[in-house]
């Protein structure tokens, strides 16, 4: 457990895990830190990734980077994780800032073998969040930050919730998205309690169920089987299909919530899969162009045939690369110009 801070700035909470070598570093410099951000799992304590028994699905990626010679510490996210809380799904300050201070965690919580060298990593929704550290990175008090690493990035939310109102009027089905949905009306709530509503974003019955503290601890493995049996698709719908014009609140959440609103501290690697039907390369490809309107040093690889959850499997080497280069100090590809966010 350690203090980080919510949207608002204000001190809270979190937890998170640290796994550590088993071989001592070497040299002085100690094990440089992995600071890694996890997809979305829930918005209940219980859907934390530090309270399952394979740590959110790790293992791979721990088992690779500890044998390289890294320290992997992760963070739950603000709300997830301690009893009694719900976590602010979205919040791109909250989260960026969690995974920033976990890094600072790790380093305080073994001085002598966790370095000061640091990268922010993550998936989905974690790869919003890492892209949210890069922008606060100096929140590591004492630390170097070499850089930002984002699978598949989350991005461009509003895009996403009209996509899903054309394909439920068209009939087509959003299994597999219905429990996303609602925890983005979860973090619009949290956001702005007394002006953001579910209904505002999500049908009168999915809002219903979402709106019952119990579903709230319902993780992603679990909410669309829960919103099958009590709120039907056929019958409740996931999306209002409003949500754009019944509430400008939602617009202005949604937009803050966008990754890229400060230059990062460090070089960028955005890794998308070419088949991904959940964060689309075409949100990506918008992403990269707003990434390098900052001025960010970007470098892009795309994976032909791969989906979402399999680009961090694709891109574990290309990533490993990337980050040998910036341990050893090599200038970081830019191909923000004169070349344009392309495959």
């Amino acid at each position: 457990m350690y203090r980080t801070e919510d949207q608002r700035g204000r001190p809270v909470a979190a937890t998170g895990f640290l796994v550590l070598p088993k071989t001592p570093p070497e040299g002085e410099d100690g094990w440089p830190v992995i600071s890694w951000a996890h997809g979305t799992t829930g918005v209940g304590p219980a859907c934390a990734p530090s309270r399952s028994a394979n740590l959110g699905g790790m293992t791979p990626f721990l088992t690779k980077w500890l044998r390289e010679g890294y320290a992997v510490v992760a963070a739950d996210y603000p709300g997830l994780g301690p009893d009694g809380k719900l976590h602010d799904y979205l919040h791109l300050d909250a989260q960026g800032s969690s995974v920033a201070h976990a890094a600072l965690a790790a380093r305080n919580a073994d001085r002598k073998s966790v370095g000061t060298k640091w990268f922010a990593a993550g998936i989905s929704q974690g790869g919003q969040a890492p892209l949210g550290a890069g922008e606060q990175a100096a929140e590591a008090k004492g630390m170097r930050f070499l850089g930002t690493a984002a699978f598949a990035p989350g991005a461009h939310f509003p895009a996403t919730l009209r996509k899903a109102v054309e394909q439920q009027a068209s009939g087509v089905s959003l299994t597999g998205m219905r429990g996303l949905l609602a925890y983005i009306a979860v973090g619009a709530h949290t956001y702005d309690p007394e002006n953001i509503a579910y209904e505002d974003i999500l049908s009168p019955a999915l809002a219903e169920e979402m709106a019952r503290p119990a579903v709230h601890n319902l993780c992603l493995d679990e909410i669309d089987a829960y919103f099958a049996l009590f709120a039907p698709e056929k019958e409740a719908k996931t999306v209002n299909p409003d949500w754009e014009t019944r509430n400008p609140a939602v617009r202005k959440f949604l937009d803050a919530m966008n990754p890229a609103q400060r230059t990062s501290s460090g070089p960028v690697f955005v890794m998308q899969g070419e088949s991904d039907v959940v964060v689309t390369p075409d949100s990506t490809r918008q992403l990269i162009a707003e990434l390098c309107a900052k001025e960010d040093v970007v470098d892009w690889k795309w994976y032909p045939g791969v989906g979402h959850v399999d680009v961090a499997i694709a891109g574990l080497e290309d990533l490993g690369t990337w980050m040998k280069a910036r341990l050893k100090n090599t200038q970081p590809t830019n191909r923000c110009q004169p070349a344009g966010p392309s495959k």
